[in-house]
């Protein structure tokens, strides 16, 4: 038996690098460094928990619906503390995704060198994963297709980059 394939279980995993609780619950704390959820104007408080936000998140798509997700891999350079480059990627995440494009984000910051992994192998990085439906205070509403498409993510790319997020 393989793993899930739903986004809620890929943000799951990425929450609980190590250490996850068992049988699917999402017990805080999670074993991330750190973590964030980055909703758009119209987001609902009460989706600043993750797990609720992916649970509505579900309930609204298709079972046919390709591209849960856009999901970005940032590196953050070990020559300056995490917190700084953390901060100039969830600007970025915010701005592109939350704000312009009314997408929630749920923000993942993982350090494995904290747990024995080499640094330089292992490097500290952050997932930005972004739900491709917008969100409004109606709820989930249109998909965004564009970000998930090759001319999308070099257009996120070259605003990550504008925000210094990435260089």
């Amino acid at each position: 038996m393989g793993r899930e394939n739903s986004a809620s279980s890929f943000v799951r995993q990425k929450l609980y690098p190590v250490d996850a609780p068992p049988g699917g619950a999402w017990e805080p704390p999670f074993t991330c460094f750190r973590y964030d959820v980055l909703l758009p104007k119209g987001g609902v408080d009460a989706f600043m928990c993750p797990e609720r936000l992916l649970e509505a998140y579900e309930r609204h798509l298709f079972s046919w619906r390709q591209g849960l997700l856009c999901v970005l891999k940032v590196d953050q350079p070990i020559s300056e503390p995490l917190q700084a480059s953390y901060e100039r990627i969830r600007d970025a995440a915010r701005q592109s995704f939350a704000l312009k494009r009314n997408l929630p984000v749920v923000l993942v910051a993982h350090a494995p060198f904290l747990a024995g992994a080499s640094p330089v192998n292992r490097g500290p990085h952050c997932h930005v994963i972004a739900l491709t439906a917008e969100l409004s205070i109606l709820g989930f509403t249109t998909t965004n297709d564009e970000i998930t498409s090759d001319a999308g993510h070099l257009v996120l790319y070259r605003e990550f980059q504008d925000a210094g997020a990435i260089s």
